[in-house]
């Protein structure tokens, strides 16, 4: 959890989804099996960035919302999940 805080410190919040990314597409496939991870996270991280960026444009009458504002909203929940769940992920099958 510190280690995350001081790369978004430094990172910014962008950079939060590179470390939340490759956690979502292994809970997602309940895998550990890097050939099918790495394309995985890939459309994951894809995806959840155009969702970012179409959720900070989406209230477009008061204007733009920064993207900043956006990926901590989502990804703070997951990391929280990961954390709080670490014995219950069974990461390597």
């Amino acid at each position: 959890g510190i280690l995350t805080a001081i790369v978004t410190a430094f990172c910014g919040p962008i950079g939060f989804l590179g470390l939340i990314v490759p956690h979502v597409a292994r809970l997602m496939l309940n895998s550990s099996n890097h050939v099918i991870l790495i394309p995985a996270t890939i459309l994951c991280g894809a995806f959840i960035s155009l969702l970012c960026t179409l959720l900070s444009v989406l209230p477009s009458s008061i204007g733009v919302i920064p993207i900043n504002a956006i990926t901590p909203i989502i990804g703070v929940p997951i990391i929280l999940y990961v954390i709080l769940n670490r014995k219950r992920i069974n990461y390597f099958n």
